[in-house]
């Protein structure tokens, strides 16, 4: 039997993961986006790899798997990504939340535990006002996301993929009930299955076949400031501020979105993220506000990944998620076994879109 023809929407991080991890597996795969790699959502992420600082949710088993397949990703592209493995320090202004997050994720098996004052000084000793407890978390890191998509390309294309830049996905094929390929604004591109990797893009796509995703757009700012130097050792994310050095001089912050005004648009937040940071850590009175860019990220109704085929429709493949730069490693694993053995695995089972009713 002929390796199946798979064409992949969305060349961010998950729609990258997805396309390597099939070509990886024999499969025929093209790889369609209207940008270049990475440029879209996934360059303005903060891109945390954690578990400590999260609620507990359906999909904790699946997200904890994600850092071995952070690891393992490092080692099959021989440099090409790294991940910097710095450890976490969190806390929230109700210390009894920490307390209860910590004591949550460590019964679960997860390398986390509380830290008092001292500790907290010795792991970051820039802090002005350290808690006198917080969660810290040694395996989780950051990594450069544009970085890690335009290498997980790099690696499908090697493997036997097409990559489509610069093209637009007008909408799907159908026939019969089932996904035939891809429309685009000039061509065609026939597939066996087609997976929507596309994040909020993918509602319109899906809509002209008749479905409607149970997603909405989730926004949030990336602040980028300049430093002197490096001012905290890992990722701290205290209730006044998110923040990790991707660079000897540049600092990183995630921070909301409230709108466009003067007043709240992103560049308002970043000053205010600045000012905090500023209050919150020694050394950071010259720091200087770069930008500050608002990313829309795809958060299906419940919060849990969309990831599956979907119901009522041959031959689409739902790979959509809030959590995309963690999880798009272990995803695009579990994805491409899934779609090329024809086996259900069982980690995937609370992301299934076959639990709203579409």
């Amino acid at each position: 039997m002929s390796s199946p023809r798979i064409a992949v929407v969305g060349a961010g991080i998950v729609g990258a993961s997805m396309a390597y991890h099939l070509a990886l597996r024999g499969a025929r795969v093209t790889l369609v986006d209207v940008a270049e790699p990475g440029s879209g959502v996934t360059a303005r992420a903060f891109s945390w790899i954690n578990i400590a600082h999260t609620d507990p949710h359906a999909y904790q088993d699946l997200r904890q798997a994600a850092i071995g397949d952070w690891h393992r990703l490092e080692a099959e592209l021989d440099g090409a990504v790294t991940v910097n493995w710095t450890g976490a320090l969190s806390w929230d202004e109700d210390l009894g939340e920490t307390e209860r997050l910590v004591a949550h994720h460590a019964a679960a098996g997860y390398d986390v535990r509380l830290v008092t004052g001292s500790e907290i000084s010795d792991l970051e000793p820039g802090l002005i006002a350290p808690p006198r407890i917080a969660a810290h978390a040694p395996g989780e890191g950051s990594v450069d996301p544009v970085v890690a998509t335009r290498a997980l390309c790099a690696a499908a294309r090697e493997a036997g993929a097409v990559l489509r830049f610069g093209e637009r996905v007008a909408g799907l094929m159908e026939a019969g009930g089932r996904v035939t390929g891809l429309a685009l604004e000039d061509g065609e591109i026939a597939a066996d299955i087609v997976v929507m990797a596309a994040g909020v893009g993918s509602t319109d796509l899906v809509r002209g076949v008749g479905l409607d995703l149970p997603l909405r757009a989730s926004p949030a700012t990336l602040v980028r400031m300049r430093t002197a130097g490096r001012l905290v050792r890992g990722i701290v994310c205290s209730p006044g501020f998110e923040i990790r050095q991707a660079g000897d001089t540049l600092m990183l912050s995630a921070a909301g979105y409230i709108d466009e005004t003067p007043e709240n648009g992103p560049m308002a937040i970043g000053r205010r993220v600045m000012e905090a940071v500023r209050s919150g850590v020694r050394g950071a009175q010259d720091i200087a506000l770069i930008d500050a860019v608002p990313g829309w990220r795809p958060m299906p109704r419940d919060g849990a990944p969309l990831v599956g085929f979907m119901p009522g429709i041959g031959g689409l493949y739902l790979a959509v998620m809030h959590a995309g730069i963690i999880l798009a490693p272990v995803i695009g694993r579990l994805a491409a076994a899934e779609i090329l053995d024809g086996r259900s695995e069982d980690a995937l089972q609370p992301c299934r879109p076959e639990r709203f009713d579409l």
